[in-house]
């Protein structure tokens, strides 16, 4: 995948127009984004056709606008084949439009209603379709804009947080007969799904419709993956070269090591997740054999993604307790959270050695043979010794709790399915408020270190575990540099994992302070700060208080959701922008440490 120059992405520079081209450009983007909304506003009413006509007349204008300004754009440019390259979707979107509604006077005797049935549903599927590419071209611009990848990350989640809450907020996203959802709920359940954390305000498989557990799903998906994997990918499937700022902020986005590199693992991300979130999906669909099969299927998808992108939500009221013992559970969630949690940039390295080694993989002349990288290594070991110590540490500590107590091998397979769900993914098969005070502390510190980075986990990360036990390690042997496997680590990239450390410790701490300070229970001390960890490490697990916490406490687990997704350090450097490294050092001075 090559990289063009920046000018390519803007067509007002060679037309007859520019000023005015661009004004079109912005005109379409805002009439196409509101009639998205619109359309999706009237199928989220419990009665459409209680509507007034005005909002029908709406719709159609929101196609037609757009199609008119893009005909516009067409008409001044200079060069009108690499117009037509570069808006190939908007242009096509209009031209299926019109030819639907010639197809339609050509089939009736007269001239058709505009506003008929079948022709505003026809206009209601074009506005909606205009208005996803109008986001798609938001983001390519955001990443083409020169942003900080950080800002524009912050911004993504931000963005989709806000169209989750209103689309929850719909009638049609509750049961029948039920009000809609209030702003607040609204807004902490989307937020919790952007974010793929999990926790809840009110039973999932109970207050929201169908309906609503689809944009539960599709949120989970986007916030998972994130919305600027999506951004990248239609570019690659539609043909567009990605441009260089774009390779640069998908890298940084998705801690890809190489910038030409970008193109092959946004394939890669894409590749992994429709297959194994489908071959999860197929295999969990066996775990409700008393439900119809459609729903079956439904069940099966949604956990399956909700246990890939790490979010734990379910669509049965006590999540997955009692269940420990059904094979579905105690393998196939657990693996789905592992490899979503593992990291795409690992999974794809792991892959390539794999084919390699099976000779299915042909390499160019003059290749180095791929090899596992220092990060799928680190990654690998601190993955297995957490899930080692993880079920070791947690059947101890749970052995002879009281308000629990179970067989040896239901507790063996509670403490196996915990030390995976407690690193990010927020499902559980026990009441987590009967566990023991050790087990909650210890969960905190699981739920604090989370999965891996480039993953669809949230935590502080294995990597910065990892990098804090061989700087230990190297201060003991009294060694200068950080080394593991023959290679040895940069001072930066140590004292990022670092600060990635200091500032989630802060962070959680504040959360936890204003939690406690908010709700002024000093009995469920120990709860509040597991609710904050959970939401911090976008777990999801709860001692069942968050639905019980005063309004101020959601809000303040919200933001902090919000911060568990992005990172605190990536929230800093996007708000501090880019700074310019110094050009000199110093003078050395000794400190006492103690």
């Amino acid at each position: 995948m090559s990289i063009q120059s920046q000018t390519a992405y803007r067509p007002h520079e060679t037309s007859l127009h520019p000023v005015a081209v661009h004004s079109l450009r912005w005109l379409e983007t805002i009439v196409g984004l509101l009639g998205l909304g619109l359309a999706v506003t009237r199928h989220g009413r419990e009665v459409s056709a209680a509507l007034p006509s005005l909002m029908n007349w709406l719709v159609v204008l929101a196609v037609a606008i757009p199609a008119a300004a893009t005909l516009g754009r067409y008409s001044w440019s200079l060069a009108r084949k690499s117009f037509l390259q570069q808006n190939l979707p908007p242009m096509l979107l209009s031209a299926i439009w019109l030819a639907g509604l010639v197809t339609a006077v050509g089939l009736s005797d007269g001239v058709p209603e505009l506003l008929g049935p079948r022709l505003l549903a026809w206009t209601e599927l074009i506005a909606m379709s205009r208005g996803v590419y109008e986001i798609y071209a938001v983001v390519r611009g955001a990443a083409d804009a020169g942003l900080n990848p950080a800002l524009v990350l912050v911004l993504s989640f931000v963005g989709l947080i806000g169209i989750g809450t209103l689309l929850l907020m719909l009638p049609r996203c509750r049961p029948d007969g039920e009000l809609p959802a209030d702003w607040l709920t609204a807004l902490f359940t989307a937020t919790s799904a952007c974010c793929v954390t999990g926790l809840v305000v009110n039973d999932t498989s109970v207050y929201w419709s169908r309906t609503g557990h689809v944009v539960i799903m599709a949120l989970i998906q986007v916030g998972g993956l994130g919305i600027m994997t999506f951004g990248a990918f239609f570019a690659v499937v539609m043909g567009s070269k990605l441009l260089a700022r774009e390779h640069a902020t998908m890298r940084d986005l998705l801690e890809s090591e190489q910038l030409g590199d970008v193109a092959g693992l946004i394939r890669s991300i894409l590749g992994f997740t429709i297959i194994i979130e489908l071959a999860g999906a197929c295999l969990l669909t066996t775990l409700w054999p008393d439900l119809p099969l459609l729903d079956r299927l439904f069940y099966g998808l949604f956990h399956s993604v909700s246990a890939f992108c790490n979010a734990g939500f379910a669509l049965r009221s006590n999540n997955l307790m009692g269940w420990e013992l059904s094979w579905q559970v105690w393998a196939v969630f657990p693996l789905l959270i592992i490899l979503g949690g593992f990291g795409f940039t690992p999974l794809r390295n792991i892959w390539h050695v794999v084919r390699w080694r099976l000779g299915l993989l042909t390499l160019d002349p003059g290749s180095l043979r791929p090899r596992l990288t220092l990060t799928t290594r680190l990654v690998a070991v601190t993955t297995l010794g957490l899930l080692v110590v993880g079920t070791i540490v947690l059947l101890l500590l749970e052995w002879n709790n009281s308000r629990h107590p179970l067989p040896v091998t239901n507790q063996i397979a509670n403490a196996w399915f915990h030390s995976v769900t407690l690193r990010t993914a927020g499902f559980n098969t026990i009441d987590h408020e009967h566990l023991s005070p050790g087990s909650k502390l210890f969960g905190i510190s699981l739920m604090f270190i989370g999965a891996s980075p480039g993953s669809t986990g949230g935590g502080v990360k294995t990597i910065s575990l990892a990098l804090i036990i061989l700087t230990l390690r190297s201060i003991l042997r009294g060694r200068n540099n950080v080394e593991v496997y023959g290679r040895t680590i940069p001072e930066t990239q140590v004292f990022r994992g670092l600060a990635v450390i200091g500032m989630g410790l802060a962070t959680l701490m504040a959360a936890t302070i204003v939690v406690v300070m908010i709700e002024d229970r000093a009995d469920r001390f120990l709860d509040q700060a597991y609710e904050a960890a959970s939401a911090l490490g976008t777990v999801g697990v709860s001692a069942n208080l968050t639905p019980t916490l005063k309004p101020a406490s959601q809000l303040v687990l919200i933001l902090t959701m919000l911060l568990g997704r992005v990172g605190p350090l990536t929230l800093i450097v996007a708000l501090a922008g880019r700074g310019n490294a110094a050009r000199y050092r110093y003078p050395e001075e000794r400190i006492a440490l103690g």
